[in-house]
């Protein structure tokens, strides 16, 4: 009796499990951005220093920021962005405000962004002085 139960699990947890692994073998590598900062900068209350970074999405409207080199790493929760107008590349914002460099927004392609909380973007395109734009790389993105 525990023996059929058992081959009842295993049989149930293939059937379950071998479509995932089809999907990660045959399917492209997740979506992820590399991006050069030239500046130190702040995500929320925390510093990061100039360098390479790789974002990539961990949960719905959640993205990872990790640098390349070294321990700086940040879960982001974002908002999507509403706007007519996309950026066709991928592509940090930053706003600078009292002398530091706050993360905005995070364009993998030109339908996906998302906004970083914060000021609110529509105030960045009217004050253009204060918004830089970081042009990143997005690997499988679509």
């Amino acid at each position: 009796m525990k023996s059929a139960i058992f081959g009842s699990c295993v049989t149930l947890a293939l059937l379950l499990v071998t479509p995932w692994l089809g999907a990660q073998t045959a399917g492209q590598a997740p979506a992820k951005m590399t991006v050069d900062v030239p500046f130190d900068f702040m995500v929320e209350q925390v510093m990061f220093p100039a360098g390479n970074y790789t974002v990539r999405p961990v949960q719905d409207r959640t993205f990872c920021l990790q640098a390349s080199h070294g321990r700086e790493s940040l879960n982001i929760a974002t908002q999507p962005i509403r706007t007519a107008l996309h950026p066709r590349t991928a592509r940090l914002i930053f706003a600078e405000e009292n002398g530091h460099f706050h993360l905005r927004e995070l364009w993998m392609n030109s339908a996906t962004g998302a906004e970083v909380p914060g000021r609110r973007a529509e105030h960045l395109r009217t004050v253009h002085r204060s918004r830089v734009e970081v042009p990143a790389r997005c690997t499988s993105c679509q």
